[in-house]
């Protein structure tokens, strides 16, 4: 992003560029005015943009991810937010903000391989270290060198589709734990061109609480913006802008567990029913009824009330009986199933339609299979909540 203050009819201006919505040439203030009611609205390298004063770092909030040394008040951050989500809507587009790892890609350093995954260092020393000009439509796994040690990073399927699809509905940001050298470096394998993300890569560098995500830097209204993240903790209070995707775990995790990671069984997740498909049918949706609904009334629309209205038609009609084995997350998967649109019970009657139980030896498992109910395990919902549909009821977990 560049920015220059230029002077034309006796007012001076400031331009830049860094938002599909932008450049904007836009007014600040008169010359003759600016030196006595000047706002301070752009700092950058620690001086005002408009009457060079010198201002502390405490001043205003950073944008160092946009710029280097860029900071905004408090009130140009609010202009900004306003204008770029005017200049978007008008383009029938809204914001969207995705998390990096495990929701776009999965990376592991190579000496951390487990005995089934050795396999990959053949494949990654034939694909070579990372450069742009390596970069097809048909890599998926990367190698990056990070100082001394090495990095396998392996692209979810169906990535490339979901951001080339998304980026005509929408303007994307990432927003990562990671640190600034890694998420520049692995955005630069999600997108070699610079067609979807210009420089709007937020990274732990930017945040002011380091466990926590916030949209205080994203230049957009909350009500026009779109999170898609593997980790609902990390957003405290954002969660009505969240849609939560299931993790992507490529590579064996820290866990110890019996489960084979994709990358030990040399398979992968799906790429048309996958988690990213799933995902981009619900943006895809969430966008329609905030653009196409008749009465849906530009000052009100919020993309918060299309994204609850979506998720609660995922169970609707279904009423879900919990059986009688009493799992550690059943608080959890019986508020996901409400939130899906489903009437949860503990009690057995005619409405059932579906007995959720993990325990094959329950009454409440031989109550369903006498009265012909359909028998789900808890994933089933948990499946449903993260994908963003309704599962087969056939599926077996048992």
């Amino acid at each position: 992003m560049n920015i220059n203050g230029v002077v034309a009819n006796n007012k001076k201006f400031c331009s830049w560029t860094g938002s599909d919505s932008l450049p904007l040439r836009l007014p600040l203030l008169s010359v003759s005015e600016e030196h006595t009611i000047c706002q301070h609205a752009t700092i950058l390298n620690g001086m005002c943009v408009v009457c060079d004063k010198l201002m502390d770092d405490s001043y205003g909030v950073c944008f160092d991810y946009i710029e280097k040394g860029l900071r905004y008040s408090i009130d140009e951050i609010s202009r900004l937010k306003k204008r770029n989500t005017k200049n978007l809507l008008r383009m029938r587009k809204l914001h969207l903000v995705l998390d990096l790892d495990h929701t776009l890609l999965h990376s592991r350093w190579i000496g951390k391989l487990t005995s089934d995954e050795k396999y990959l260092e053949k494949a990654a020393a034939a694909a070579g270290e990372f450069s742009s000009d390596k970069i097809s439509r048909g890599n998926d796994l990367f190698k990056i060198k990070i100082g001394d040690n090495v990095l396998l990073v392996k692209l979810r399927p169906f990535v490339r589709s979901f951001l080339e699809e998304a980026s005509r509905l929408f303007e994307i940001s990432v927003c990562t734990m990671g640190n600034r050298e890694y998420a520049t470096r692995a955005v630069k394998l999600l997108d070699p061109d610079c067609k979807y993300f210009n420089s709007r890569i937020i990274t732990r560098e930017d945040f002011k609480q380091k466990e926590r995500k916030c949209l205080d830097l994203v230049l957009g209204q909350e009500s026009s913006i779109v999170i898609v993240d593997d980790t609902e903790s990390v957003w405290g209070g954002r969660v009505e802008n969240l849609i939560t995707v299931g993790s992507y775990d490529f590579f064996k995790g820290k866990k110890k567990n019996d489960c084979k990671s994709y990358s030990e069984q040399m398979s992968d997740e799906s790429e048309s029913d996958g988690a990213l498909a799933n995902i981009l049918r619900a943006l895809k949706a969430v966008h329609a009824l905030y653009f196409d609904n008749p009465g849906n009334h530009a000052a009100g629309r919020d993309v918060r009330s299309c994204l609850a209205k979506i998720r609660s038609r995922i169970l609707m009609g279904c009423t879900i009986l919990f059986g009688d084995d009493d799992f550690e997350e059943l608080p959890l998967t019986w508020s996901r199933a409400e939130e899906m649109g489903a009437i949860c019970t503990l009690v057995t009657d005619a409405s059932i339609t579906h007995v959720v139980s993990s325990n094959t030896q329950s009454e409440t498992f031989e109550w369903a299979e006498q009265e012909n109910k359909c028998l789900v395990h808890p994933q089933w919902i948990n499946d449903a909540y993260f994908l963003w549909c309704r599962q087969p009821n056939d599926v077996s977990f048992f």
